[in-house]
């Protein structure tokens, strides 16, 4: 979602409306902590039109800033005219002659100046077409009230159409007569998404006939049968939106779905459940957007925007996706008052870095993004029809998420995928999310190795494809509860994946059975919720294999024994005893035989790295350096090498990885961010947001090159010229003074 204040019909108010109505269609989604798997997928989303491979420039605004969007070079305009109209065109409705006059000056405008035009259409039925199809609506309830709710012309409440009916025919067939009235480009939707139940009749009728059984009594997680009615009804929004592709692509080929998303990345969405759409469904979007906050509730000082932004970009498979920079922060009521333009232009270019399209608005009182757009632009030959470089592969498995970690999702999910992206980070190591459905032979080969952190909803599909995966030579890093559920989220009697751990599942250690004698003075101060937090406390203890001999890690920890609070599993002891290269001793128990911690085993030609102490959850709720360097350590050792590319800068320097063909010119180009905020940690943590003002710049970074490098090397913008010196058969390539973005480029 995007503002734009200037005129009360604009986007901003659309969407202040439409955010209350889809409360109530979500019944108070957020109070809900759940979510539903991503089956393999039935169908595949149509080729997307070329034009949208070249886009880096979009922006949201009110139809009269269309001239000064042209002028700062903006490439997709995203503003919102209309409502649906009815009836259809083609039974004697359509626009009125005032918007139909309206719409064909907008478009003239955008397509004069060389833009494309994305319509935002509240995809709302009206008043009028519910008069006469009531029982097109959502009913939240299998109940007469729920029927008999009046449609009213200011409460969009009383005005959601449910999209697997006929309401959702209708939207498709009016789209298309837009698109071939128009010639609009493309549309993108607020809302148009699912509801976590849904009783009217077509749904009523379509459930039966798919499955023979009703629908679910209530919105119940717990219960299976309303899972694979979740994941069902995510099957039926993917139909309506391969069907509403295919009407406006054949009125217009090159027209197409840029649409807002709320499944992907976004933390509040994490948090999100039952999901108002299947991650699986971005794919059905010819470019996703996201509104990419960086305000408190969103942990903006910390590393889950990077994250959100890195798995927006995956959830497509690799090709565009916008991020927009939200300027809004410091609570209620939200503002830009005393926003930094430095921050905003800081936000804009980390979107780059995570490969993201800029999308910015132009309703931000007193901020203007001429300089964001032109900062893209002296780039923009970099950013289009690139490919992540793999080397790791990290699982972020959102049947995991919605139904093994349902119950708390903050604490039982998100910690193991942020902590293992934070170690990739922090160490600029290049890594690729992958998703549920890429769990597949062709997908994991491009990989060195893949992570599995705390990935414990797996299919037998996927597990078989994992097993091979590593039988053939693959490297493989999990932790926890890794396939100890099937996609539903049903637990197994053990790991699926028990035969590559070595181990099997023995449950969770207990609390300690003795409290730990406390300073007198500070045990004043305690009271029960700190011996909560205890919970997980153990000591790991390493001895002298190749994991640990590592200079970085041995002063980190120089005597291999060192303190751990996190996620743990019991496990059962392997056949071979030195394949526990780490153990744990609870707090508490001290008397009791230690328990493996780590395991690191040979699998015919493969290796795998398994963790009941789970380092990756760690690292991000309770971190400690240790834990980054063991778990990078852990990486190289399954892959069996370093990656072909290094990159020694300081910690703050967020580094991402991508190939790209040009015409016959192969590429590699790194981005560089550089993260450093001079204000960090002066203010309240729980309330810290990056408002950064300055720039603080970095010296000294280098990248080596270990195997075949590219011919030529230059920093963008501006072509700068680099230093280049061998080291034996490595490339060692020095940079210039990083401020806060640069691109590194390496040309054969």
């Amino acid at each position: 979602m995007s503002p734009s204040e200037d005129t009360p019909d604009t986007r901003r108010e659309f969407l202040i409306q439409s955010g209350t109505a889809l409360g109530a269609l979500c019944g108070s989604c957020l109070d809900h902590p759940t979510l539903a798997a991503d089956p393999p997928p039935k169908r595949d989303p149509l080729p997307v039109p070329a034009w949208v491979h070249g886009v880096t420039r979009m922006s949201f605004l009110s139809p009269g800033e269309v001239a000064r969007a042209a002028r700062m070079g903006v490439q997709v305009v995203h503003t919102n005219l209309i409502w649906p109209y009815f009836p259809l065109r083609r039974d004697g409705g359509g626009l009125t002659r005032d918007e139909a006059q309206k719409m064909r000056s907008l478009v003239a405008d955008c397509h004069r100046a060389g833009m494309r035009l994305i319509l935002g259409l509240p995809p709302f039925p009206s008043v009028a077409l519910l008069q006469k199809h009531s029982d097109w609506r959502i009913h939240p309830q299998d109940s007469d009230a729920a029927r008999k709710i009046v449609a009213e012309e200011n409460n969009l409440g009383t005005r959601l159409g449910c999209n697997l009916g006929p309401w959702g025919d209708y939207l498709i067939d009016l789209c298309a007569e837009l698109v071939a009235d128009y010639e609009i480009d493309g549309y993108s939707f607020d809302g148009n998404y699912h509801p976590s139940i849904c009783y009217c009749p077509a749904c009523k009728s379509a459930y039966r006939r798919d499955t023979k059984r009703a629908i679910p009594a209530k919105v119940n997680l717990d219960d299976i049968a309303y899972r694979e009615y979740l994941v069902w009804r995510g099957e039926r929004l993917e139909d309506h939106y391969l069907r509403l592709q295919q009407k406006i692509k054949k009125a217009r080929p090159e027209a197409v779905v840029m649409s807002w998303t709320v499944n992907a990345g976004r933390y509040g969405h994490f948090l999100y459940s039952p999901r108002a759409m299947p991650t699986h469904l971005n794919r059905f979007f010819d470019l996703p957007m996201q509104e990419w906050w960086l305000d408190e509730t969103n942990l903006g000082a910390s590393i889950v925007p990077t994250f959100g932004a890195t798995y927006l970009r995956a959830t497509v498979g690799d090709r565009p996706s916008a991020a927009e920079p939200y300027l809004m922060s410091r609570g209620n009521p939200y503002g830009t008052d005393s926003f930094p333009a430095h921050e905003r232009h800081a936000r804009c270019l980390l979107a780059l870095t995570c490969g993201n399209v800029l999308a910015e608005s132009m309703g931000w009182a007193g901020h203007d993004p001429s300089d964001d757009f032109r900062a893209v632009a002296q780039v923009e030959k970099y950013l289009t029809r690139t490919t992540r470089l793999p080397w790791a592969g990290l699982l972020v498995s959102e049947q995991t998420r919605q139904f093994y970690a349902y119950k708390d999702i903050a604490e039982r999910f998100l910690p193991a995928p942020l902590g293992a992206f934070r170690a990739a980070s922090e160490e600029h190591l290049p890594l690729t999310i992958l998703n549920d459905w890429d769990i597949t032979r062709e997908t994991l080969a491009r990989h060195a190795v893949v992570v599995l952190p705390n990935a414990a909803a797996l299919s037998d599909a996927q597990a078989n494809a994992l097993r091979e995966y590593v039988r053939g030579g693959g490297g493989l890093v999990a932790s926890g509860e890794s396939s100890l559920c099937d996609e539903l989220g049903r637990p197994r009697r053990d790991f699926a994946l028990a035969d590559l751990f070595g181990v099997s599942f023995r449950g969770r250690p207990g609390a300690p059975q003795e409290r730990p004698p406390l300073d007198e003075n500070f045990a004043r101060t305690l009271d029960e919720n700190y011996w909560k937090q205890r919970v997980g406390v153990v000591t790991l203890t390493w001895g002298k294999h190749e994991l640990c001999q590592d200079a970085r890690l041995q002063e980190l920890v120089p005597h291999g024994s060192v303190r751990f609070r996190g996620p743990l599993v019991q496990v059962s002891e392997p056949a071979k005893k030195d394949e526990v290269v780490i153990r744990m001793k609870l707090e508490g128990q001290e008397k009791a035989a230690p328990l493996p911690a780590a395991i690191l085993r040979q699998v015919e030609k493969g290796r795998v790295v398994y963790f009941p102490a789970m380092v990756d959850a760690a690292l991000w709720s309770y971190s400690y350096p240790y834990q980054r360097r063991l778990f990078a350590r852990a990486l190289a050792w399954a892959a069996r090498e370093t990656p072909a590319i290094t990159v020694r800068a300081p910690l703050c320097v967020h580094v991402s990885h991508f190939t790209q063909n040009d015409q016959g010119k192969q590429r590699v180009i790194l981005h560089l961010f550089n993260g450093v905020n001079t204000t960090a940690h002066h203010g309240v943590p729980a309330a810290e947001v990056p408002l950064r003002e300055e720039v603080l710049p970095i010296h000294g970074i280098e990248v080596a090159f270990h195997r075949q490098a590219p011919k030529t090397f230059f920093c963008e913008p501006g072509k700068r010229a680099v230093q280049v010196c061998q080291e034996g058969t490595t490339t060692i390539v020095k940079l210039p003074i990083l401020e806060t973005y640069t691109l590194l480029i390496g040309e054969s």
